[in-house]
């Protein structure tokens, strides 16, 4: 399932997706690997300095918890074949202030 790591809580199992991040710029491109998951079942959120992408069933969760800047917003999204891409940006600020 493209894994990192699983981590059992009681009886239902928390497994951390392999992600991969890239910088080019002012943007983040981020893919999570998440094979096996429906689109409709994935969430995403952004709050403050943090990026989480989670999904959950009856035996397992799904979580993954990145460190973004803050201000970055989500300029696009994408789930194809079991990934998820998504772009994120910050704001531009001049040398002025």
């Amino acid at each position: 399932m493209g894994i990192g790591k699983k981590q059992k809580n009681g009886e239902k199992i928390t497994l951390v997706p392999s992600t991969g991040i890239t910088e080019t710029g002012i943007s983040f491109k981020i893919l999570c690997y998440l094979p096996e998951i429906p689109e409709e079942a994935i969430r995403i959120h952004l709050d403050d300095a943090q990026l989480i992408i989670a999904t959950s069933n009856q035996n397992e969760t799904v979580v993954q918890k990145i460190t973004v800047p803050v201000d970055s917003y989500i300029c696009k999204k994408k789930f194809r074949e079991g990934v998820l891409e998504i772009i994120l940006e910050r704001p531009f600020k001049n040398a002025s202030g």
